[in-house]
């Protein structure tokens, strides 16, 4: 019988962590003048009615698993003038492959190539996912399944004289869910979020080997496995108002991460290392936890449950930039 649950605490696809990337480019416009006599005239160049559009994936990883492959066909825009289809199939019209676990950090994976789309707003981004998506674990291989066949994401507004590009970054600790009695692995919107390129920075850092030994890590069979660091919006003064990865309730007074981060030990440098891409720039706060494994997403664990936080580190993420932090 798989327990998958514990193998991955599914709280950090289409993060996909190829992330998704829109690129956005217009052409400027230009005016010129033109003065004789007493006369004057001028030549205006018509205002861009189109925009360029691309998209990309990327992805932040889970523990225990080794692949983690998403088919899919088809992206769609619902625009003000009625939905925008690219058929996103391989060479051979068959539906695209991609293996999230080789996308992570900043690293990325471009699906519609720059393609010229109207101006104006777009409601929603629907990525359209088939049956054939998988997950290969330690306890075998199981089908990934998109409720209703499609991710569907917040949209965004394409504007004349903007330069933009987005992602798409799929945090699989929280988007990836293990139905209790079910043979397959459900990819869910939570945990999946568009961003806008120009707005985002990396965060990495390493973790001290210390905290690994606290005695409450004892837990758990593996010292490498469970490992992660939980990122929350804003900066934060007490370790006690920062929550698990859980879906909020009406009377939730705990904060829920932003993104939750797994950590890799390197054989090479003999550290702990994590890497979060796609951030938007602004102030959070990391914490680490030995105990990862334990968080199950969408519902509420706490250290009775042997799911706990070790540490409290605020900073600041620069658009464009790489920020370091060192968890002590």
């Amino acid at each position: 019988m798989k327990k998958f649950n514990q193998l991955i605490p599914i709280s950090s696809l289409l993060n996909f962590k190829r992330v998704s990337s829109f690129l956005v480019v217009i052409t400027s416009l230009v005016t010129v003048s033109a003065c004789g006599g007493s006369d004057d005239s001028s030549d205006e160049t018509p205002a861009p009615t189109t925009t360029g559009f691309s998209l990309s994936v990327s992805d932040a990883p889970v523990d225990s698993a080794s692949e983690v492959v998403v088919f899919f066909d088809e992206v769609e825009l619902v625009g003000e003038g009625g939905p925008i289809t690219f058929n996103v199939q391989d060479d051979n019209g068959d539906p695209r492959s991609i293996d999230l676990l080789t996308l992570p950090g900043s690293q990325f994976e471009t699906i519609v190539d720059e393609t010229d789309i109207p101006i104006g707003s777009y409601s929603q981004l629907r990525l359209s996912v088939t049956s054939d998506s998988y997950i290969v674990t330690d306890e075998g291989t199981f089908p990934i399944r998109v409720p209703s066949g499609e991710l569907k994401l917040d949209g965004f507004t394409a504007q004349p004289g903007f330069d933009a590009a987005y992602t798409v970054e799929f945090d699989l600790r929280k988007s990836l869910v293990d139905p209790v009695g079910q043979p397959v692995i459900m990819l869910k919107p939570r945990g999946v979020r568009l961003v806008l390129n120009d707005d985002v920075g990396t965060l990495e850092g390493t973790v001290n080997a210390a905290l690994l030994n606290d005695e409450r890590c004892a837990s758990k069979m593996d010292l490498f496995t469970g490992n992660a660091v939980y990122l929350y919006e804003s900066e934060q003064t007490s370790i006690d108002v920062l929550g698990d990865d859980a879906d909020a309730g009406a009377d939730d007074s705990e904060i829920r991460p932003f993104a939750v981060v797994p950590v890799t030990y390197d054989e090479t440098a003999q550290t702990y290392n994590f890497i979060a891409g796609f951030v938007p720039q602004g102030e959070y706060t990391a914490s680490f936890s030995c105990t990862a494994l334990f968080d199950e997403p969408e519902t509420d664990e706490d250290e009775e449950d042997g799911f706990f936080l070790q540490t409290l580190d605020t900073t600041t993420i620069v658009a464009g930039e790489t920020t370091t932090v060192a968890i002590e």
